[in-house]
């Protein structure tokens, strides 16, 4: 599918695997030249596609922009059957990555991007349009809140460390005051009272260590899960554990990502994974060992996540959550992300309204209704 703006301009909607694969070099060079983030680049979005989307049966919608043949935008997206109704998503697992437009931040950014907007409205056959986590500063959400059909908007709090030229790390940790009572490298003198301390980088081929410290990590998350009572979806799917190691390492594609594990006796204590700056790096995915909880393991695994973006020249950013050590290693500084869904057909619209109909109708005979967990209305699984 494809629409002409004008002469030098044209917007196509990639839907074809291959046509997909063979973006890799332009798009590559686009992500370089952007400074995208690690979610938007061709290697994350690839082992997205092969690892977790397609395995799962959703349909590419990739919205890719030329000018004079050069690919000036992307946004890649997806297609996810629910019921009767279908939901344009952006490609990828459902964590709690944010979504954005990968474009040059030029004065033609606006207009590619509104371009891109029409196009998910228009060509991509969604009854309903999700997006998660658009960070409000972005002409994506100014268009995205202005529709008409919104069903729900929900603010995020999201907080992102600027450690590019704040002089040597010393300087830097001077600058920020106490967590929990402790300075950086305070909580590592905790846990050394247990035993041995040690911190490293895992070589991102060996598969078998990343495998087993992602498995543990995973069990680790999996018990605060029950324990605070938040299940999520992506806890316990294999694909999604499997995508965060390809991301470690591929043979398909460049690395994206390292993993940073903080063990107590060579018996690893805690986890993260970290993706590779552009020069934003992005913390993804972390575990620790409850047993040591009074010890803050997790603490020293995102200390030692912060002081490996600052030694590669990275600023680091801790995504959406109100978490305290994020406003920490941030001092202070916040913003906040959007969720956002709207009916985008009137398919959708005529569902809503069905739905809205019939609880006020349950809830005049019966009393409250209760929120419904599945259906057009509902949001997608919670992300991470």
């Amino acid at each position: 599918m494809n629409e002409t703006t004008h002469r030098t301009r044209r917007y196509d909607i990639i839907t074809d695997e291959v046509q997909f694969r063979a973006l890799q070099p332009e798009w590559d060079a686009l992500w370089t030249r952007a400074q995208g983030y690690y979610y938007q680049s061709f290697s994350y979005c690839w082992l997205a596609w092969q690892h977790v989307s397609k395995p799962h049966g959703r349909m590419l919608k990739c919205i890719v922009c030329r000018e004079d043949g050069q690919l000036v935008m992307i946004w890649p997206l997806e297609t996810v059957k629910r019921a009767l109704w279908t939901y344009l998503v952006p490609l990828g697992p459902e964590g709690g990555d944010y979504t954005s437009v990968l474009v040059a931040d030029d004065a033609s950014a606006p207009a590619l991007i509104e371009g891109a907007w029409n196009m998910a409205r228009r060509r991509c056959g969604a009854d309903f349009i999700h997006m998660p986590y658009v960070r409000e500063t972005l002409d994506l959400h100014k268009l995205v809140s202005r529709e008409r059909r919104v069903l729900f908007c929900e603010p995020h709090q999201a907080s992102a460390a600027r450690l590019r030229g704040q002089g040597t790390w010393d300087e830097y940790c001077r600058s920020l005051g106490t967590l929990f009572g402790k300075r950086p490298g305070g909580f590592v003198k905790r846990l050394s009272k247990e035993g041995t301390v040690a911190v490293r980088v895992v070589d991102p081929a060996d598969e078998g260590e990343t495998a087993s410290i992602i498995e543990w990590m995973f069990n680790c998350k999996r018990s605060w899960s029950d324990r605070v009572g938040k299940r999520s979806v992506w806890l316990d799917s294999p694909e999604f554990e499997r995508f965060l190691g390809k991301l470690i390492y591929s043979p398909d594609v460049p690395s994206m990502a390292r993993l940073i594990v903080v063990t107590l006796n060579e018996a690893p204590v805690a986890g993260i994974i970290v993706s590779l700056g552009n020069p934003w790096a992005s913390a993804i995915f972390a575990g620790y060992d409850p047993y040591y909880g009074k010890c803050c393991p997790g603490l020293i695994a995102v200390e030692e996540c912060v002081k490996w973006a600052f030694n590669n020249g990275c600023d680091l950013d801790f995504g959406v959550g109100a978490e305290r050590f994020k406003a920490y290693w941030a001092r202070g500084e916040a913003s906040t992300a959007w969720t956002t869904q709207i009916a985008n057909s009137h398919w959708g619209w005529l569902a809503i309204r069905a739905r809205r109909f019939a609880r006020a109708l349950a809830a005049r005979a019966s009393g409250p209704a209760q929120n419904a967990t599945t259906g057009p209305d509902s949001a997608l699984a919670s992300r991470r």
